[in-house]
């Protein structure tokens, strides 16, 4: 059955009825960044490539898809959507890239059979489960063929090529016809999210750092969602379309102009309240403008939810878990040993991509967890002073 969800003057419609998606990031599970996860690298110097590249290098192709499979079974288990689900939330977005699924920039599949394809499979298993538990996917291309910053959040570093390279535009055409032509008809999946964070270059020099706040770097960025739009919609004509403003939704057109339908726009926010709020505003006021939805994909900020909420905005918070940084949003938390990808053995990166890495063993974060929980339903203030929430 064809989802029934759509956007109509700015909400998402099923039945006849509102929804507003409200849940979290499974971050760290298929496309990993070191800040958070249990790999050896420094913050903003390290890729999720080069993880994969060196243990392709020292183990061979086989043997480190081994590892990375050991890795995603125990990152995110039923378990986790479960969880998810009697916290009150509806919703989570999936961020994967596109070497879960292909050999390289190239294009190539790693299996040609999409039912035995590494990516597929994962993404297959997890709108399974979620559907078992009543979990709208938002599927988020978080890390595009070529790299779409200069950040390492997009699995490369340092490389952002994908504007300015015709062969890895393909590539990421070829992988989002792919991903529509599979789950077209499954009404689960709510929403494609284009791609994550485009020109996330702050901080970052180079030839390809382009200025996020300038007009050429935005008009690169729209003519990718152009494109991917376009593909998408000869497959399926049904799915709500995520795109994202970085770091202002008003980078996004107007969707009427370029022949985009069923849209919903999208910003981050790792702000304090003041912007935070300033931001949510924005994104209501976009939403009447163009009759997208509107959506805040990522932020970290406790009260972010409750102004998110007052505006009627979907949201999902950043992140479920993590093993590095504590004082961060993450509903659960352990600082585990790294897997030195250069020098530990096979067994010792097994070991420690083993079943320590199920949340069952991490600890939870209760003031988070509580709040989110809370939040899900609008009851936070009522219920703010009985969970003793810190002042920031």
């Amino acid at each position: 059955m064809v989802t029934k969800m759509k956007v109509v003057n700015g909400r998402l419609i099923e039945n006849g009825k509102e929804i507003v998606l409200r849940g979290v990031n499974l971050g760290g599970w298929l496309i990993q960044e070191s800040w958070m996860c249990p790999v050896s690298g420094e913050d903003r110097k390290w890729a999720n490539l080069d993880t994969l590249n060196i243990l392709e290098e020292r183990f061979g192709k086989e043997q480190a898809q081994k590892l990375i499979e050991s890795y995603q079974d125990n990152w995110i288990t039923e378990w986790d959507i479960q969880n998810i689900a009697d916290k009150g939330l509806n919703a989570i977005r999936v961020p994967f890239w596109y070497r879960n699924f292909m050999t390289g920039e190239e294009g190539n599949w790693i299996e040609e059979n999409f039912s035995e394809n590494p990516g597929f499979k994962r993404l297959d298993w997890v709108i399974e489960i979620a559907e078992k538990y009543g979990i709208y996917v938002i599927l988020d291309m978080h890390g595009c063929p070529g790299g779409q910053s200069m950040d390492h959040c997009c699995g490369t570093l340092c490389r952002n090529d994908l504007y300015t390279s015709e062969e890895h535009l393909k590539s990421m055409e070829k992988l989002w016809i792919a991903i529509a032509g599979r789950y077209k008809d499954n009404k689960t999946v709510a929403v494609y999210d284009i791609m994550n964070e485009p020109q996330n270059n702050g901080g970052y020099e180079g030839e390809h750092s382009y200025d996020p706040f300038q007009e050429e770097s935005w008009q690169m960025s729209n003519a990718v969602y152009d494109r991917m739009i376009k593909a998408i919609r000869k497959i399926d004509k049904e799915h709500i379309i995520t795109a994202e403003g970085i770091w202002r939704v008003s980078n996004l057109p107007d969707p009427e102009e370029m022949g985009w339908d069923n849209m919903m726009y999208q910003t981050h926010l790792y702000d304090d309240d003041e912007n935070f709020h300033n931001w949510t505003l924005a994104m209501a006021k976009t939403r009447e403008k163009y009759g997208v939805a509107g959506y805040v994909g990522e932020f970290q900020n406790l009260n972010g939810i409750s102004m998110c909420n007052e505006q009627g905005l979907s949201w999902t918070t950043w992140s479920y878990k993590g093993t590095k940084d504590v004082k961060t949003f993450f509903w659960y938390v352990e600082e585990l040993p790294k897997a030195d990808v250069k020098n530990d053995s096979y067994e010792e990166i097994l070991l420690k991509w083993g079943e320590v890495l199920r949340t069952e063993h991490f600890t939870e974060q209760e003031v988070v967890t509580k709040a989110v929980n809370l939040y899900s339903d609008g009851r936070f203030e009522e219920y703010k002073e009985k969970i003793n929430i810190p002042e920031k």
